[in-house]
């Protein structure tokens, strides 16, 4: 690995940017940690090289979110992760200047607007310098789509039903803040039926059946998720839809915010809708969550395979869903820095690095199984 300082991490002050910079450091990748605060950058470099137990290479890069101030720092480097939310509030200047720079970018949301908003923009400018573009690579959604190309693997599987079961789900405040617009916006979550997006009723929870557990649980579409959007336009894929089980003690919570924002925010304008839902997840949030375990944040991904002539599963233990996105987004790094990029243009984690690539990389890690 050259000493160069190749990756930038915007947002790095974050709950989620000090668990990447954590994982960067652990495979000695030199990086910026960026933002706009920096008071905040120190502090968090600090708390990075306490959990790491020694210093880290990184070097504070101070920018707002436009251009002009981006555009000095992105020169310098061949990666951007960026880990800014809201996405569709303020990740716009990101992901334009990392294409003008000529990066390959890397973000964390969950928010399936934004994914299909720079897909249909930015993808095919991004596949044609070579560069990925590459939205939600952390635990919501690259783990589904490595689980889905495992049950795609059976030859005649079209439709993909997933669903995401975690116990003791901790959403940091940016992650609540991206949800609750998600989820307060009635053409920011669908799924894919015939290869037609459709929407999810916005103040509907289901109820899950996963295969370790003897109950039916509460869940939600929470937004939408990535994988109808990477398979809208794959041939092999006709249905995929997705639901997350984040436990009572958040989807009771989640389902009185909507209803609270049906009751006094629906009829509002779009930028009046966003800021309340902004408010409702200051009112929500409870302070920086600590870093998630591999013994308290079980999870399971849950992926059903269905075809005309056949049907199969592939169930994924993927524990510590924060921990495995700062993991997930160092792996892209490194392997991105060492030209292991399979497809360029807009790519999920599993069809940009090879699926089976990773999961052995992660298996090793100690954070899921390998498909039998």
């Amino acid at each position: 690995m050259s000493n160069e300082r190749k990756v930038l991490v915007y947002g790095a002050s974050g709950y989620t940017g000090k668990i990447i910079a954590e994982s960067l450091a652990q495979r000695n990748i030199p990086f910026y940690m960026s933002g706009r605060n920096e008071q905040r950058l120190a502090d968090a470099i600090k708390v990075v090289e306490a959990r790491h137990g020694a210093p880290i290479d990184a070097e504070i890069a101070v920018a707002s979110n436009t251009s002009d101030e981006l555009r000095p720092w992105f020169e310098k480097v061949d990666v951007v992760i960026n880990v800014s939310g809201p996405f569709m509030q303020l990740g716009w200047p990101i992901v334009e200047t990392a294409l003008e720079c000529n990066c390959h970018y890397l973000d964390t949301t969950g928010e399936q607007d934004w994914s299909l908003a720079i897909k249909e923009k930015y993808g095919k400018a991004f596949e044609e310098k070579g560069l990925l573009l590459n939205p939600a690579n952390s635990y919501m959604w690259a783990a589904g789509a490595i689980a889905a190309e495992v049950v795609l693997e059976t030859e005649g599987v079209d439709s993909l039903d997933l669903v995401y079961q975690i116990d003791h789900g901790l959403p940091s405040e940016a992650s609540t803040k991206s949800f609750l617009r998600m989820v307060c916006n009635e053409t920011s979550q669908y799924y894919l039926e015939l290869n037609e997006l459709k929407p999810w009723p916005i103040d509907q929870k289901y109820m899950v059946n996963v295969p370790h557990r003897g109950r039916q649980l509460s869940a939600l579409p929470w937004g939408g998720a990535n994988e109808p959007i990477w398979y809208m336009d794959d041939p092999r894929v006709r249905n995929c839809s997705v639901l997350v089980a984040m436990g009572e003690h958040i989807i009771e919570n989640v389902m009185q915010a909507i209803g609270a924002f049906m009751e006094q925010a629906a009829h509002l304008p779009q930028e009046e809708r966003e800021a309340f839902t902004n408010a409702m997840g200051d009112q929500m949030d409870t302070g920086e969550p600590p870093k998630d375990t591999l013994d308290v944040q079980r999870s399971v991904i849950v992926c059903r395979g269905q075809g005309q002539q056949v049907t199969t599963e592939f169930v994924m233990n993927l524990s510590a869903p924060y921990s495995w996105t700062g993991e997930v987004s160092a792996e892209a790094a490194e392997r991105l820095l060492n030209g292991q990029l399979k497809q360029a243009g807009y790519q999920s984690a599993a069809t940009a690095f090879g699926h089976r690539e990773l999961i052995e990389k992660f298996h090793k890690l100690g954070y899921c199984n390998l498909p039998e």
